[in-house]
Order: structure tokens, then C-alpha cells, then sequence
């Protein structure tokens, strides 16, 4: 039973995440077309070699985190973790403080720090419900 409860569990953790993600993605996609389109009209599609994939990458990385700390601390969830029913708890249930949220989610700038965060989290802790980080943090994610 308690197998089953742990895969729903960590499948609607993952669809909470492709949700914030395709979210986070999205508009920086609006964003930086909006940003580099009177670039791309001054001075033609030269300018996309200037900027490498790479420089996208990282600040993507860093707008999703801080994506997730501002929806933690603000509101208790991020908005894929709403639609999935789930919020963020610190000790005593409450909403997650500012640095709390913020190591909790470090792990997010890189897809590879993600899934060694929340492997170490659960091989070394006795439930499912924790990455690493949130087990550093004092932090789970439960059914809001």
C-alpha cells in the first residue's frame, strides 16, 4: 500500500514540476523574444551567435528558482503544485521562510542537481515525501 501511496505521490510532484516549468519556459521565451527583437531588426539574425544556448540555460535555471521561492514564500505552492494539489510546509505547518524555499529549490538550477537531490533525499530518509534539501530545511511537500 504504501508503495502505491509513494508513486502517486512522486508522480504528481513530477507533474507539478513539468507544469512550472512549461510555465517558467514559456514566458522566458516571450521574454527574451521581446528583449532581442530590436536586435534582430538592427542588426539581423547574426545576433542569435552572439548569445549561445548555454547563457539561456543558466538564466532559465535561475528564474525557476526563483520562480519557486517566490510562490513558497508568498503562497505555500507553486502554481503547478496548486493544480496538483500539493503546498509547501515548514516545521509547524506553515509557510517556508525565504531561505528555507530558497535551499529547498537550489537544486533546480540544473536538471542532474534535481534528481541527486531527490534520490540522496530518499535514500537516506525514512519517508517519501523529501528531497535532501527539504530534509536539510526542515521541509516537506504534503496534500494541501
Amino acid at each position: 500500500m504504501k508503495e502505491t501511496r509513494a508513486q502517486n505521490y512522486w508522480v504528481k510532484r513530477f507533474i507539478a514540476y513539468v507544469i512550472d516549468w512549461v510555465i517558467v519556459d514559456l514566458a522566458l521565451v516571450i521574454l527574451v523574444t521581446i528583449a532581442t527583437l530590436p536586435f534582430l531588426v538592427l542588426s539581423g539574425p547574426g545576433i542569435f551567435s552572439a548569445v549561445g544556448w548555454g547563457d539561456f540555460s543558466i538564466l532559465a535555471g535561475v528564474v525557476l528558482v526563483l520562480y519557486f521561492v517566490a510562490f513558497e514564500v508568498l503562497a505555500g505552492a507553486s502554481i503547478g503544485k496548486r493544480v496538483m494539489g500539493l503546498k509547501v510546509v515548514a516545521s509547524g505547518g506553515r509557510v517556508p521562510h525565504f531561505v528555507e524555499a530558497l535551499v529547498r529549490n537550489i537544486s533546480k538550477l540544473f536538471w542532474l542537481l534535481l534528481i541527486l537531490d531527490t534520490i540522496v533525499g530518499l535514500a537516506v530518509s525514512k519517508g517519501y515525501t523529501q528531497k535532501y534539501a527539504d530534509k536539510l530545511m526542515g521541509t516537506s511537500v504534503v496534500d494541501a
